[in-house]
């Protein structure tokens, strides 16, 4: 490289770090959460110069993730809006509204807890599981809510512990299992989680992370629900989207879950699936089924789902709605978003 062309890059490197330094201004009190835009509002690169490179605007009913605020007595926060350049901007506190917004201390950032949360002890150190959510961006709170079917699965797993344990007699041969009830947006992951154990997580590395903590009972039924732990499933999905549920516990995260899916094993949308094994079912007739168990117009809000040997693997329900408040899966799929399938038709895969 000639000397003219690194002096150059040098000097570019510096004026883009200065840039930087100067777009963000740091918030002086960091905070986690979302903003949702109240009306349209200009996003600043600077409070004080009111730059607003891009003539960047915030949308009215769109969630932003909060960073922080200028000052104890804010007049503005400080927000992320993709798209933008820098996207890190400044918007007045009148402009919205926060949901789920806590000041967050240097000492909760670098470790992940959340005070007030039970400490649990694994060979990486200690993590607070998140006893709040990070907000719904001002919405009713939704959700995916996933469904398998549990020998496609294995067709393609078949030296999981679970699929070597399967049978022509398992729950799972005739019954849908849970993968996960997560919340939405999907930035609502590892909520307050030690950074060594989101890492862990998503290196597939579950069997190093800390056991949730449930009843005897709840375990042993979340073991017939959810086959996948034997694999430590149930790990996985506390970590990632249980820490990010609006409920107190683990031990309501799974038996929420459970709830609901218990409902659709009794509906008619499983009598489908176990009288069809063997054959091909389309996704208008199972759409047509949770119409039939569970309102007209659910169907619309499930997203079915194939593997890529044409079975049918599962399904995705979005739901919107109190679920810890005990809502029932027909206002749940009621009020969901409506959802696109992922195949048309597939078949109803049988126990190897």
């Amino acid at each position: 490289m000639k000397h003219e062309d690194f002096i150059l890059k040098i000097t570019t490197l510096v004026a883009a770090s200065l840039l930087f330094f100067s777009s963000s201004a740091f918030a002086q009190v960091k905070m986690s959460g979302e903003f949702t835009a109240a009306r349209v509002c200009p996003a600043l690169q600077s409070i004080k110069n009111g730059t607003n490179p891009g003539d960047v605007s915030i949308e009215p009913g769109t969630a932003y993730h909060l960073l922080g605020k200028n000052k104890d007595d804010a007049t503005h926060y400080w927000i992320e809006v993709p798209g933008a350049t820098p996207f890190q901007r400044w918007v007045a506190l009148d402009c919205g509204t926060v949901d789920g917004a806590q000041a967050v201390a240097p000492a909760q950032t670098q470790k992940g807890t959340a005070a007030g949360s039970a400490a649990v002890n694994t060979p990486q150190g200690t993590v607070k599981p998140k006893a709040q959510s990070r907000g719904f961006g001002g919405k009713a709170p939704y959700y995916a809510f996933a469904l398998s079917w549990e020998p496609a699965f294995c067709e393609a797993m078949r030296d999981k512990a679970e699929c070597r344990a399967e049978t022509a007699k398992s729950f799972e041969a005739t019954h849908f299992t849970l993968h996960g009830l997560w919340p939405q947006p999907r930035r609502n992951q590892f909520c307050n989680v030690d950074p060594k154990l989101s890492a862990l997580d998503d290196q597939h590395q579950w069997d190093a992370l800390p056991e949730p903590e449930l009843s005897p009972a709840t375990r042993a039924a979340l073991s017939i629900a959810m086959p996948g732990t034997m694999s430590n499933l149930q790990r996985h999905e506390w970590i990632k989207h249980g820490t990010c549920y609006p409920a107190t516990s683990a031990e309501q995260y799974f038996k929420d879950e459970m709830r609901l899916a218990a409902d659709v094993n009794s509906s008619s949308v499983q009598k489908l699936f176990a009288d069809n094994i063997g054959k091909q079912i389309t996704a208008e007739a199972i759409r047509a089924k949770f119409d039939q168990s569970f309102g007209p117009g659910s169907g619309a809000h499930v997203q079915v789902e194939c593997d890529k040997q044409g079975h049918l693997s599962g399904f995705t329900l979005n739901l919107r709605g109190d679920i810890p408040g005990g809502a029932t899966l027909p206002s749940l799929l009621a009020s969901g978003d409506e959802a696109q399938n992922k195949c048309e038709s597939g078949s109803v895969d049988a126990v190897r």
